[in-house]
């Protein structure tokens, strides 16, 4: 063997060792600190997200990340299935905004409207979001599921964007005759690189661009050209619907606005955070996506109007304030704090 094959060869061998440790260290770390078994496969819609015959929820126990549910699948601490003696229990409902995404430990607004409002008396808070479900999907979360719990409010957080997908959103079909197959192995310390290394803005607004294109049908009728009046009927009567169903459950539904980080109108230096928001509706231009928001806003209000139940205009107060927004929807710890002050004030005046 030549000096030269053997010295690749050690170099070769140095780098498998390093790259084997690094990986064992990630393992290591993941069970230390987040309780993931150290060879589990972790994925996200497998860990947290459970689909039977109730419909779609929390997955009780589910750990993936920083994200802990308890045994019934919230996202809070763990809770009898009553209410505590002398507690007010509200359960929030909504997608991955109200789930919490980018905000630090215990800084999801569930969580801060928890505090907040514990500092006026026993109150119990439950989050039970679940990201990408739709209204339709919340009814049979809270009929099958969440109705159980004794929550005396309901907080409703809907997310209008999903009425603007190719299809409109439908209920949750049957659980899958089989289990779905295990994740298939992984490097944790992939996943590691890409929660620390920020791809460069070009790259990710090529990607997006590029998506948007293979997307898009040449035919221009597929486009919404405005805000498309049978899908804001729909979610219209789907909160409607919801409204009621809780009612019935003898529980006050409390209704939120949906509030992004553009406000009235869109500036140039948004189009990339529009384009983000778009690859998941991209048969709404900007501007329609813009729009709907405004109209659906101005369909809760109205829903909370015609039922009588208390509203939270969120999207009034927090609209255009960039400092409130991680990304085009979903909240920093800040954002997170003033929604949840919002939702606790309504509370406390109508308990």
């Amino acid at each position: 063997m030549s000096f030269r094959s053997w010295l690749s060869g050690k170099w070769i061998l140095t780098l498998l060792v390093v790259l084997v440790s690094a990986e064992l260290t990630a393992r290591v770390e993941d069970y230390l600190r987040l309780g993931v078994p150290f060879s589990a496969v972790p994925d996200r819609e497998r860990d947290l997200v459970l689909h039977d015959a109730i419909g779609i929820r929390g997955r009780p126990n589910g750990v993936y990340k920083k994200w802990h549910l308890n045994s019934f699948g919230f996202r809070s601490p763990e809770v009898a299935r009553a209410p505590a003696p002398g507690c007010t229990r509200v359960m929030v409902l909504g997608a991955s905004e109200t789930f919490g995404l980018y905000e630090s430990e215990d800084k999801e607004f569930p969580a801060q409207l928890d505090a907040a409002l514990d500092r006026h008396g026993c109150f119990e808070v439950l989050n039970a979001a679940v990201a990408g479900l739709t209204l339709r999907g919340l009814e049979r979360l809270w009929t099958g599921w969440g109705s159980q719990f004794g929550a005396r409010f309901v907080v409703v957080y809907p997310t209008p964007g999903f009425y603007l997908a190719n299809s409109a959103p439908t209920y949750p079909g049957p659980p899958p005759s089989a289990p779905p197959p295990p994740a298939r192995w992984s490097l944790r310390l992939m996943e590691r690189a890409r929660d620390v290394i920020e791809i460069p803005d070009f790259i990710q607004n090529w990607r997006i661009a590029r998506q948007l294109a293979q997307a898009t049908p040449a035919d221009p009728g597929w486009a919404f050209t405005q805000a498309p009046g049978d899908r804001l009927g729909q979610f219209q009567d789907d909160l409607l619907r919801l409204v009621e169903i809780i009612r019935d459950a003898q529980a006050i539904p409390v209704l939120v606005t949906h509030a992004n980080v553009f406000g009235r109108q869109a500036q140039p230096s948004d189009r990339a955070a529009l384009d983000a928001w778009r690859q998941f509706t991209p048969r709404a231009s900007a501007d329609v996506l813009l729009e709907f928001e405004a109209a659906a806003a101005r369909a809760t209000a109205a829903v909370a109007e015609r039922a009588q139940v208390p509203l939270v205009d969120a999207a009034a107060v927090m609209n255009g304030r960039r400092e409130w927004f991680a990304d085009a929807l979903h909240f920093t710890d800040e954002g997170a704090g003033t929604i949840a002050s919002l939702i606790a004030e309504r509370i406390l005046q109508v308990r």
